[in-house]
């Protein structure tokens, strides 16, 4: 038990929480919570093979006068009531066209999506549940209490968007949608981003906490929750993560937060390890940084040179810096790292600013300049992660909100995966990590929106309410997902850039060439070197032909987008499993659980390779 007068306030972590549909309706699984800690096996579908929900957990933590976090509290210690809100606001809001707060867009008005639907009536477009509050352990433990979920309305539908539940310990779980999405009027999406008539159920919106402790009733520093698309490489993390971003705006907010060197444990190894772990997600970073290529940056040799501060090495890391795109954005570097599209991204290459392609951020470059320079603590690659309970409370904090977001996609941002480009821009936190809470209505902000009124003070960034984060993002967002691909223009490159393969696969190994990798030594060692270099679509009967085809033929795009409507849950989900070992890794990383027939969308012709529409 704590000593009452050691804690003066509370505060919720994580700050920000992620949970992801699925369409299981009972299963579920929490993402990770402690940075590095050890992912379960398999646990990403339930035993019928549908997508089981990421459940988001919330904690209470005590905090001494000095603000100094002192403990965890559940209800063991205090009675916890939690309150949550949520809403999708994405079929009231306006188009989403490109990024507004890039040099590109001060130009640019985005129109409201369903303009045709006008006046009072506009609010039937946006599922705004009543709130929802939970106190206890183990409460709602099956799901069927119907005063713990969020059902709202889109226009004469209801709109499930999910459900509150407790842990044995008191704390918030929650869960979000299940991967439903519709239209009003029954047309077909025609469209990446801004389909007319359509909703689906991801959400987002405060959450807070009433803490009864020690005689007296407290209200916790709230946090946020946002309810995104299911992860279909759980563990592969992005060049940039949310982390990333978030710490860049947390150094904008309080320059006190920048180290004066770089670890190569937390800052260097990490970036130039994703490089390599997108090998599983994407042939062209495969061929680039995967196993077995020079610039394997989990091969212990080149990690040991890479990790010397000394001249011998300088001349290496001074290449490696040089190969980054500047994240000064002063002109483009197509064949930089990373082979990301970006924030501007057309596909017309002859007329490409610099945002055709992503780059670092500020801070990622920084660290890598002085990296290069010698400038930096060789601590080596991260040692194995501690175990939870022999961490103090301030770094369990630190942990959740850092486990949480590195699993997030911290660009590019055209509109992006779980957020977009409105969490890079520091007006919208009262603090760092804490989403700031508008304290008044919003006003009307009329029938366009344009870049100096979203970003200015008052504006939709300054203070968010239910609903105001997601809002930004494609609807549905299954259409997004299937239209975000790789190599659009293939004359340039076979398979790069890319947008998102950490969350949305584009060349994976399926679960046939795993077997024959790891079959017994009587396999022909050519045979499976061939199924270990070979890649296929992860889009395969959805975007792209099941058999293969060189260059790969993209369909039509609206065909394809309804087809990952409904199909969404029965794509594959990239997961690690053992590799033999050898002349192969020891891990390996393999597309499991697909269930789609070898069927095609119904077309007549194939689409060009670049479609205006993606």
């Amino acid at each position: 038990m704590i000593e009452h007068q050691e804690i003066t306030s509370f505060a919720i972590y994580p700050s920000i929480g992620v949970a992801r549909v699925g369409n299981s309706p009972d299963a579920y699984y929490f993402g990770p919570e402690h940075p590095g800690a050890e992912r379960e096996k398999g646990g990403y579908r339930d035993a019928s093979g549908r997508i089981k929900r990421q459940a988001a957990r919330f904690r209470v933590y005590g905090l001494d006068a000095r603000g100094q976090v002192v403990q965890e509290i559940t209800a063991d210690d205090a009675r916890i009531t939690w309150k949550v809100e949520i809403a999708n606001k994405k079929a009231a809001w306006f188009d989403f066209d490109q990024a507004l707060d890039i040099p590109e867009s001060q130009t640019l008005a985005s129109t409201l999506r369903n303009a045709n639907v006008k006046g009072p009536e506009r609010a039937s477009l946006a599922i705004t549940p009543a709130p929802a509050s939970i106190s206890g352990k183990n409460i709602n433990a099956q799901g069927d209490d119907a005063s713990r979920a969020f059902n709202g309305r889109f226009v004469n539908k209801s709109v499930y968007l999910g459900e509150l539940r407790t842990d044995e310990k008191g704390r918030l779980v929650f869960l979000g949608g299940r991967g439903e999405a519709a239209s009003f009027d029954g047309q077909p999406a025609t469209t990446f981003a801004n389909n007319i008539g359509w909703h689906d159920d991801t959400s987002d919106g405060p959450v807070d906490a009433t803490i009864e402790y020690g005689g007296k009733t407290y209200e916790a520093k709230g946090a946020w929750v946002i309810v995104g698309p299911p992860d279909y490489a759980p563990g592969v993390q992005g060049i940039v993560t949310g982390w990333d971003l978030l710490f860049q705006v947390a150094t904008e907010m309080d320059p006190a937060r920048i180290p004066q060197r770089p670890k190569f444990s937390e800052h260097i190894y990490p970036l130039l390890q994703r490089l390599t772990q997108t090998q599983w997600v994407n042939a062209g970073f495969a061929r680039d940084f995967g196993f077995g290529t020079l610039s394997d940056f989990t091969d212990p040799a080149l990690v040991a040179r890479l990790n010397d501060p000394s001249d011998a090495s300088r001349a290496l890391r001074c290449r490696i810096l040089d190969s980054f795109r500047n994240a000064s954005y002063a002109h483009p570097q197509p064949a930089a790292i990373p082979a990301y599209y970006g924030d501007s991204m057309t596909g017309d290459t002859t007329k490409a600013g610099p945002r055709e392609w992503m780059a670092v951020l500020p801070t990622q470059y920084r660290w890598l300049e002085q990296w290069a320079e010698g400038h930096f603590e060789a601590d080596g690659p991260p040692a194995a992660p501690r175990p939870w309970n022999s961490l103090s409370a301030a770094e369990q904090v630190q942990g959740i909100d850092r486990a949480v977001l590195d699993e997030v996609l911290g660009g590019p941002f055209h509109p992006g995966a779980e957020f977009t480009w409105p969490m890079r821009n520091k007006i919208l936190y009262e603090e760092p990590l804490r989403i700031k809470r508008r304290a008044a209505p919003a006003p009307d902000w009329g029938p366009q929106l344009i870049s100096s009124i979203a970003l200015g003070p008052g504006g939709p960034l300054d203070g968010s309410t239910p609903g105001d984060i997601t809002r930004w993002m494609a609807t549905p967002w299954q259409t997004d997902t299937s239209s975000c691909l790789s190599a659009y223009v293939p004359y340039v490159d076979d398979y790069l850039p890319t947008f998102w393969p950490a969350r949305v696969p584009n060349d994976v190994l399926d679960e046939a060439q795993y077997d024959t990798l790891m079959k017994s030594t009587s396999e022909s060692e050519k045979q499976r070197v061939f199924a270990f270099e070979r890649r296929v679509k992860w889009l395969r009967g959805i975007r792209y032909p099941m058999d293969p085809t060189f260059p790969p033929k993209i369909y039509p795009s609206k065909e394809a987008i309804n087809k990952f409507i409904r199909e969404w849950a029965i794509v594959g989900i990239v997961e690690a499993k053992p590799g033999p070992g050898g002349l192969f890794p020891r891990e390996i990383w393999v597309e499991t659980g697909r269930q789609i027939e070898h069927d095609q969308p119904k077309a007549t012709a194939l689409a060009p390779i670049w479609s205006s529409e993606d």
